[in-house]
């Protein structure tokens, strides 16, 4: 998918989230998440998809946005039209990736596809997929209350 392209998807999900009514649809499975440039210091605002997970929101993602963030960052988070200051952690390591993707994956099974990762029935994923998946730079943001 061109920039073009997915800016304009992005400015969609954007209003729809925003929208008073709409926003019901998705805002149970896609939050904002607003990113400040490390170089740029422009704030950016992505429409991603997220799980909930013990007291957490997981985002699995292979965009680029997420190498703006740091350990224990914080950045604002838009869910169901509330904005929320959370702390965001990446995490890359295929251990932690394993359990968190299981989280993910049985919750939210067409993220597997995207993120090209076979999993189970329930949400387990397959080593050898999420290895690949990471080494494409695929990850997990995982956000918690600040």
């Amino acid at each position: 998918m061109s920039k073009r392209t997915q800016a304009a998807l992005n400015a969609v999900m954007r209003a729809v989230l925003a929208t008073p009514l709409l926003h019901r649809a998705v805002s149970g499975r896609v939050l904002v998440i607003d990113v400040v440039g490390r170089r740029s210091g422009h704030r950016y605002r992505f429409p991603v998809g997220y799980v909930r997970g013990d007291g957490e929101l997981l985002v699995g993602t292979g965009g680029r946005w997420r190498r703006n963030l740091r350990r224990g960052q914080r950045v604002e988070v838009t869910v169901a039209r509330r904005r929320r200051t959370m702390t965001a952690e990446v995490v890359t390591d295929e251990k932690t990736a394993a359990s968190l993707y299981r989280t993910i994956l049985a919750r939210n099974p067409v993220h597997g596809r995207y993120a090209q990762i076979r999993h189970d029935a329930d949400g387990t994923p397959d080593r050898d997929d999420l290895r690949a998946a990471l080494a494409r730079g695929v990850a997990v943001v995982r956000l918690r209350p600040a």
